[in-house]
């Protein structure tokens, strides 16, 4: 059984990236241990990718190659690396080498020190004034609706013990949140503070729409908030048709001469209702949708090659 375990989801990442990834890694671990092991799961690739990964298992058996039939997603890829690895701890990262290797030893020695969770917080990061803005407010939305504290500086990046390992392949939900997941098995945890790297090569795939479904996935996968507030919401709007209607019925008496609202006002309160009666809807029908996904019980992967 190796010591330390580098668990990294790789999607259409060139040679180059996968070879200076493979190497940074043996450096950084060098002065910890020489028996560790690197696993590369393939989310999907183009065929490329995937001969990278194995001309990199191939020049250093320590390296494990996992390839997808078909693109699952990141957090279903880190998932597949934790079922495969073997080692006393666990390190995630992703493969574009924004997480920098060189930080492997401060993760390590953190955790040490009585953790079995340490996450990498990350500092300078090439961000903009409004993204950093509008970050700020989506991470807020999103900790309010999921009822999770989830840090935007917080990557995949970390470091995990074996038996947080061996608790977290004990959860069988289909919808994978890597971080969300570890934060609920409850084990101690801290943080460390690094730079943030550049991208070996190429562009980020998460773009504004892939953002906000992600995190539309997180709140219905981790907390029922979303039920309770189209329930409040109902409340609200029932209180506020018991106030309008009092103030028509207490006007009517007060002035019977008075001709009551025309239909337009009616027209409005009908069209108003049903939009938020058929948001409410729509609500439970992510739901049960997600429960249905559930009932399914197939696999979170499947597995086309093995480099060994």
């Amino acid at each position: 059984m190796p010591h330390l375990s580098i668990v990294a989801p790789v999607y259409n990442e060139p040679l180059s990236t996968v070879t200076a990834l493979t190497s940074r890694v043996a450096l950084a671990v060098a002065d910890i241990t020489d028996d560790y092991e690197i696993i590369l799961v393939d989310d999907g690739s183009k065929r490329e990718t995937w001969e990278a990964i194995r001309s990199a298992s191939s020049n250093e058996p320590r390296v494990l190659g996992l390839r997808f039939a078909r693109n699952f997603g990141q957090h279903v890829a880190i998932s597949a690396g934790i079922d495969k690895a073997e080692g006393d701890w666990v390190i995630v990262m992703d493969s574009d080498l924004q997480d920098r290797p060189e930080v492997i030893p401060e993760l390590y020695a953190k955790a040490l020190e009585g953790f079995d969770v340490v996450f990498v917080r990350r500092q300078l990061r090439p961000e903009s004034l409004l993204y950093r803005g509008g970050a700020r407010f989506f991470y807020k939305v999103l900790n309010l609706l999921s009822g999770q504290e989830y840090n935007r500086l917080y990557g995949n990046f970390s470091i995990i013990s074996r038996k947080v390992v061996i608790a977290f392949r004990s959860l069988p939900e289909s919808s994978r949140f890597y971080g969300g997941m570890l934060s609920w098995l409850g084990f101690p945890e801290t943080s460390i503070l690094a730079q943030h790297g550049t991208r070996q090569a190429g562009s980020t795939n998460y773009n504004i729409k892939r953002r906000v479904f992600w995190a539309l996935k997180l709140i219905i996968g981790f907390s029922t908030r979303l039920l309770y507030l189209s329930i409040s919401l109902g409340f609200l709007l029932a209180l506020l048709s018991l106030v309008m209607g009092s103030a028509i019925l207490f006007e009517k008496v007060m002035y019977p001469e008075k001709p009551l609202p025309g239909w337009p006002s009616v027209f409005t309160a009908v069209l108003f209702i049903g939009g938020i009666t058929n948001i409410a809807l729509g609500i439970i029908g992510i739901y049960i949708g997600r429960i249905f996904e559930e009932t399914k019980r197939r696999p979170l992967y499947v597995i086309s090659e093995l480099t060994r």
